[in-house]
């Protein structure tokens, strides 16, 4: 009986492991605890990036941030949700800027600790972080439905 129960306990144990290591190949879009925001699609992720879509359905004005360049975490967003290369994306918001389209270039943060720190202290703010760098400082984002770490979640990591 015992025996059954730690074989049980184990497969339970391994269970969440696996899913938790899932989960850290998962890009988690976070925006501070008091966003509306609850769920995005894809389209609509793409949109506020590009600052087609500039505030919030609380009024709020949108105020991106990105990670640094060459990490991972960044060739996702730049790559699946900008869908451009890192030069597009750079020209992209030079000439935003440049046109007045956009204020400035979203704000270059070096570590997950600096995409929270900055989401759960700026009023509007989103940016992204591994799933598993997600904490309770802030909130993460639905994306297409899925939390990061469900089947079908659309932000992967490569």
């Amino acid at each position: 009986m015992k025996k059954l129960i730690l074989i049980a306990l184990a497969a339970v144990l391994g269970f969440s492991v696996a899913r938790a290591q899932d989960k850290s190949a998962d890009l988690a879009i976070i925006v501070g605890k008091s966003s509306p925001l609850e769920n995005v699609t894809t389209a609509e992720l793409a949109k506020i990036l590009k600052a087609g879509k500039t505030k919030g359905s609380d009024g709020v004005k949108f105020v991106l941030s990105m990670r640094e360049p060459g990490s991972p975490e960044r060739a996702v967003v730049i790559s699946h949700l900008y869908q451009m290369t890192e030069a597009e994306y750079t020209k992209f918001f030079l000439q935003a800027t440049f046109t007045g389209a956009v204020q400035s270039a979203p704000r270059v943060v070096s570590a997950a600790a600096g995409a929270r720190q900055f989401v759960s202290g700026t009023p509007g703010a989103i940016s992204y972080v591994r799933g598993s760098d997600a904490d309770d400082s802030v909130k993460v984002l639905k994306v297409d439905g899925k939390l990061p770490g469900e089947d079908g979640y659309p932000l992967k990591i490569k």
